[in-house]
């Protein structure tokens, strides 16, 4: 069937808006989950560790892929450059932004497709090769896996797209990963600010407490978010976590919204909540910036 160019254009206009990737940039962990360890999935593909920081003396990084599914699947492994926006979501770019490094070209991975068995997990090798001539400060690109997809396979959609012509869509899952590149000196200061405690809506169930980061330096931000509920007689209560949060450069600020869980008989009145930013407990713990709000 010949199709013409108007049509054609329409066409695939409507398959860019169906035949979509899903690009998973941040993981949210709720109240009392396992921190031991992460990993980052999308279909049947689980990839770990989330990200990778190649700084100092180190040279070589490796990311472990695992198929949780029942059937063979074959993924494809490409670099991308992404811009987060200020409430935390992602464009894909191909020019940086002003004051904004990509790493692309400073590292070598291999292999570039991956085809896993059920229940098999297979690594990807990252190898830095920085020039001598690096100008300091921090490089950053995403490493992507892709699903490529299998004829015959299921999850197969047929979807109208007028004029007589129908289109089979195939879900196509992804992950994006950052590969972080420092050199030389880089700096960081974050604070927090703008903080509102929201009521539950119909949308969300759950009342939220909303907030800005600011990130100022040549680093990027990276950690775990507590909100911990003091009350009037100083008693304790962790009521929301966001896990391994990132504000990249050159962001200076991203607006976040974290769910409070509060536990039953728990009144938030009368005290304060404590909300603190510290670095992952694979970067050291450290605190990066702490403030409160009270609750009346």
């Amino acid at each position: 069937m010949e199709i013409h160019t108007g049509f054609r254009t329409h066409l695939n206009g409507f398959i860019s808006r169906l035949f979509g990737v899903f690009i998973l940039t941040t993981l949210l962990v709720p109240v009392g989950a396992n921190h031991s360890a992460f990993a980052q999935g999308a279909g049947n593909l689980i990839v770990a560790p989330t990200r990778v920081v190649l700084e100092g003396r180190t040279r070589t990084a490796q990311l472990t892929l695992s198929n949780t599914g029942s059937t063979s699947a074959t993924y494809r492994i490409s670099i991308v450059n992404l811009r987060m926006n200020d409430d935390g979501s992602v464009t894909r770019i191909t020019e940086p932004d002003d004051g904004q490094y990509f790493a692309e070209k400073l590292f070598r991975y291999s292999p570039r497709q991956i085809t896993l068995a059920p229940g098999k997990a297979q690594a990807v090798r990252i190898l830095l090769r920085k020039p001598k001539d690096l100008k300091e400060g921090e490089y950053r690109s995403h490493i992507f896996f892709r699903g490529v997809p299998q004829e015959g396979g299921q999850s197969v959609n047929t979807v109208d797209a007028g004029d007589g012509v129908q289109i089979r869509l195939i879900p196509i899952y992804g992950i994006t990963l950052p590969i972080i590149v420092r050199h030389g000196r880089t700096d960081l200061s974050v604070g927090l600010s703008e903080l509102k405690i929201n009521p539950p809506t119909e949308e969300v169930k759950l009342p939220t407490l909303s907030f800005r980061v600011a990130r100022d330096g040549s680093q990027s931000a990276f950690g775990d978010f507590t909100a911990t509920y003091v009350s009037g007689s100083g008693e304790k209560t962790v009521i929301g976590e966001i896990q391994r949060l990132a504000v990249y450069t050159p962001n200076k600020s991203r607006v976040v919204t974290a769910a409070l869980r509060v536990p039953d008989g728990l009144q938030l009145s009368g005290g304060q909540i404590n909300l603190t930013f510290r670095a992952t407990e694979d970067e050291g713990g450290k605190l990066l910036a702490e403030t409160d709000i009270k609750v009346p």
